[in-house]
């Protein structure tokens, strides 16, 4: 198994280099002498080179949990005071309005040209400048870490995730499978096979889907669904990114539907509750937004690939990103110099992308001191989630009013991802422990926001490397209704979620045979648009093509969201299909 030794901050068979090291050979200086060969006034951070490498390297997507912090004492519990993610406060909420308005309404005149900037530092955006890492792209990337959603932690030798949790196990000789060799996961990966574990009335089950242990009324509905699952799995698997060269009208009949509407037309009229109530925490889990709210062909592509198997990293799908950051940052410079610290830029906020009288592309970004800075690049690609980009894309409405219009069809969903410190193991050899409760969950938005319940338990110590002493419980708790993300961005939010989620986590702990005691943190992270909505009839009414569609050969598109769909192969599989386009014609 691979594991990970490789630390920007040691010397090893990596490559990578101390930031000590770093220093006392030289490498700093032959850094800003590459910089001024090329035409680079500075670092682009706006800081000394040193600080800039400082920067960097706190900009790892799998960090050591820092020190400090205050805890505060909820419901018997220590809870750490304030949000991990997105951490910024409500007066400093960014992309919900336009950051443009320069003095004077131009932008500060470019200082230098590129051939690629990277908007977005999340799996997409650190998957592109791998893959166009010969043409140097520089990253930027508003938060002072990379991953986005895709970021993760580690204490005390556990890793554990802020966000993404798995990936589905990839087909034989598929470019996915491709990609995770030449990147090494399969070293590091766990897979977990079979059904998960569910509990139900505080009892942790193996078998809630032996439809033979089940009443008599419930068996046909039962055994319906997952002849249904079976049969999407292995004859019928709707590919979302469609593939061009196959008859997707199937697929996209399906997407014109909801996932509700056709699994009661498959099982024959309504599900039993207990079964529907599955389902929903599902969907509410995995896509932010029930069975009703969800196109059956996003639902199966979800529910039928689960069937294949996940890859389970430490540290979730953090450790992908972690590795494409470690990839990125351990190479110096073949001219003896390292540009590094100047091409990854973690806290530089985009604000402006527009075309520029040269032909070009100007980028504009907030440095780390808070000036306006910008460049010229000759391709730019967006990988950030829609939202941000209609904000940050000067004139969208006349330049492109069709992309506009599609971005302003996309609706994301917020949760919040509560990781739970504990001394000791946990005691169960599971990944994913779905919690069902009574049996009942809420069966509609307006339900969810009144008695909002935690779904999914993630076991750390399920992927961890070697048998660390301690674990991680991952809690992931949707918020599938309209306005969740006003409910934790303004006020006293953070008091209101932590005292509705002590209660629901000394019930996972009773579940487990964990004491109370022995929990040493609770750490909640916030991500408030993070999963884009599969709603009905999005794929079938041809938004995904003015979403892709790149502006003029020059601005490209890569995230999750040009399919609604989020899953990390989404962002993998848009990524490989869009580096050569972004790549043509580049010296």
């Amino acid at each position: 198994m691979w594991t990970e030794k490789s630390e920007l901050g040691r010397q090893g068979s990596s490559g990578m280099i101390s930031r000590r090291t770093f220093v006392r050979s030289g490498l700093a200086a032959a850094s800003l002498g590459w910089l001024r060969a090329h035409g680079i006034a500075g670092p682009r951070g706006g800081l000394p080179a040193g600080q800039e490498f400082r920067a960097l390297v706190g900009s790892r997507p799998l960090a050591e949990v820092a020190r400090g912090g205050v805890l505060i004492n909820v419901g018997g519990l220590p809870f750490l005071q304030g949000y991990v993610g997105e951490s910024f406060d409500d007066q400093t909420i960014p992309f919900h309005v336009p950051e443009n308005n320069f003095p004077g309404d131009s932008p500060p005149a470019p200082t230098e040209t590129i051939d690629v900037a990277i908007v977005g530092g999340g799996i997409s955006g650190l998957l592109m400048a791998y893959l166009l890492r010969r043409h140097r792209p520089v990253v930027f990337d508003y938060l002072p870490r990379f991953g986005g959603t895709s970021m993760g932690e580690t204490w005390r030798g556990t890793a554990y995730s802020l966000g993404g949790a798995y990936f589905i196990n990839p087909d034989p000789g598929s470019e996915l499978e491709a990609l995770y060799e030449e990147l090494e996961l399969g070293r590091a990966c766990r897979l977990a096979a079979g059904e998960d574990p569910v509990e139900l009335n505080g009892v942790i089950r193996d078998d809630f889907w032996n439809v033979e242990n089940l009443p008599r009324d419930e068996q046909a509905a039962f055994t319906a669904y997952l002849d249904a699952v079976s049969h999407f799995a292995n004859d019928a698997y709707p590919d979302i990114p469609l593939d061009p060269s196959a008859d997707n009208g199937w697929i996209l009949d399906l997407d014109r539907i909801s996932f509700r509407q056709d699994v009661e037309n498959r099982v024959g009229g309504p599900l039993p509750a207990r079964l529907a109530s599955a389902i929903q925490g599902y969907f509410a889990s995995s896509f932010g937004a029930g069975w009703d709210e969800i196109s059956a062909a996003g639902g199966w592509n979800f529910v039928a690939a689960e069937e294949y198997g996940r890859w389970v990293m430490p540290g979730g799908n953090a450790f992908v990103a972690n590795r494409l950051w470690e990839l990125l940052t351990r190479s110096p410079d073949p001219l003896g110099g390292s540009d590094t610290a100047t091409r990854l830029l973690p806290g530089c906020k985009v604000v402006d992308v527009r075309k520029s009288p040269q032909a070009d592309w100007q980028v504009t970004w907030q440095d780390r001191q808070g000036e306006l800075r910008s460049l010229l690049a000759r391709r730019v690609v967006m990988c950030c989630p829609k939202h941000v980009a209609k904000h940050v894309l000067h004139n969208l409405d006349t330049i492109d009013d069709a992309k506009r219009l599609a971005m302003d069809h996309v609706h994301t969903a917020a949760y919040l991802c509560v990781n739970v410190l504990v001394d000791g193991a946990v005691g169960h050899d599971f990944y994913d422990l779905f919690l069902l409760n009574t049996g009942l969950l809420p069966m509609s938005s307006q339900e969810f926001a009144q008695h909002p319940p935690i779904i999914d338990v993630i076991n750390a110590q399920f992927s961890a490397v070697g048998r660390p002493a301690n674990s991680v419980l991952t809690l992931y708790w949707p918020l599938p209704w309209s306005h969740a993300r006003r409910s934790f961005l303004t006020g006293d939010d953070w008091t209101a979620y932590a005292n509705l989620a002590a209660p629901q986590i000394h019930r996972v702990l009773e579940v487990l045979g964990i004491a109370a005691g022995r929990v040493r943190q609770v750490r909640m992270g916030r991500w408030g648009h993070a999963m884009p909505i599969s709603e009905p009839g999005f794929i079938a009414d041809g938004w995904p093509e003015q979403l892709r569609r790149p502006i003029e050969d020059r601005v490209f598109f890569v995230h999750q969201d040009n399919w609604v769909l989020p899953a990390f192969e989404t962002c993998m599989l848009e990524a490989l299909h869009f580096a050569p386009q972004v790549a043509a014609g580049l010296p």
